[in-house]
């Protein structure tokens, strides 16, 4: 019973140190760049190198083969013939900087800190940087960073799905943040019906237009601006002067009636949108399928073409013109009969 007792805390202490010693080296690299090799190695242990990009001798070449070695050790070899030096800290951050005062890359601290989300739940992989600059970090699995800045700094903390956050250094050597949600994201919400949904959740046929695309002709109707744009979509202008051109959504959908699609423009209901300047248009979206379209009811039976309209927005003023000048000619015009000419075709 002792010598099983034994046995047992012997593996129990050798799995723990093998838990918390660090992960042996083994590595193999034929004239590669020093930034790349560290790059390596970041992915392969808990470490973190820290060191300013524009130092030259990070872009020097060299061949690099060691195997079960330690961190200390392989820096040595590959910074021996090199004026760069390298500095352990705490959480696992080394820092590099060359050892010519000159050129040397001053670091005036260290933050660390910790970023988390709702229910402090640990975000990993959140961008940490210094605004302005190209130094930055990204957290690790428990929401930890580590970077150099100076006491004037602000550090910018972005993630995916949650709001940026700007927070100046002022001396402070550790910052604990909290992102929150993001409420909106333009970029994935189409406006359906009365309201927005996000794309995604979006299973119907829509087909969106911006409107630079649509400002970019030079036509007086914004939907003869939308021909060749959309697939499914048939626009037919007539040529006569002032007139609507004709829209067909997937084909006549109906012989009875008016056959062209419902308008929708900032959520009001209108059967011609020609009083409508291109200019002011932020974006078209045009539902092709009953799915899509059922909001509407049967007004919607040929489709609809949604709009949404440009509005104004804080901060500094802008003025736009643009202009357009036409002229209209009869080519070919009949010559008309005088009353004499008249009389005589008549009797």
């Amino acid at each position: 019973m002792k010598l099983a007792t034994v046995l047992l805390l012997f593996c129990v202490l050798q799995v723990s140190a093998k838990g918390f010693g660090q992960k042996k080296l083994n590595l193999k690299f034929t004239k590669t760049e020093i930034s790349t090799i560290l790059t390596s190695i970041e992915k392969q242990t808990n470490y973190r190198f820290l060191y300013n990009n524009d130092l030259a001798d990070l872009k020097q070449k060299i061949n690099l083969t060691v195997q079960e070695a330690d961190l200390k050790e392989v820096l040595d070899q590959m910074f021996a013939k090199t004026g760069l030096l390298y500095q352990f800290m705490e959480n696992n951050l080394v820092i590099i900087k060359a050892g010519d005062d000159s050129i040397s890359y001053e670091l005036k601290a260290v933050i660390t800190g910790k970023v988390t989300g709702d229910n402090n739940i640990p975000l990993s992989g959140v961008a940490v940087q210094v605004k302005g600059s190209t130094k930055g970090t990204v957290t690790n699995s428990e929401g930890m960073f580590s970077i150099g800045a100076e006491d004037n700094d602000v550090l910018v903390i972005s993630y995916v799905g949650y709001e940026p956050q700007e927070i100046a250094v002022a001396g402070k050597t550790t910052i604990n943040v909290t992102l929150v949600l993001s409420t909106k994201q333009l970029d994935q919400v189409i406006v359906v019906g009365y309201g927005s949904q996000r794309k995604i959740d979006v299973t119907g046929s829509v087909a969106q237009v911006k409107g630079e695309d649509i400002s970019k002709q030079a036509s007086i109707n914004p939907i003869s601006a939308l021909q060749g744009k959309v697939a499914g979509v048939q626009i037919t202008n007539s040529g006569a002067p002032g007139a609507s051109p004709q829209i067909r959504i997937r084909g006549l959908g109906t012989v009875y009636g008016n056959p062209n699609p419902l308008y929708v423009v900032d959520g009001v209901w209108f059967d011609d949108i020609s009083f409508l300047n291109p200019a002011d248009i932020e974006n078209i979206s045009i539902l092709k399928d009953a799915s899509s379209e059922a909001i509407y009811g049967i007004r919607a039976a040929n489709g609809v073409v949604l709009i949404q309209t440009k509005k104004g927005r804080s901060g500094q003023a802008v003025v736009n013109y643009t202009g357009y000048v036409g002229m209209q000619h009869v080519t070919n015009q009949v010559e008309m009969a005088n009353a004499n000419e008249f009389a005589t075709l008549v009797n």
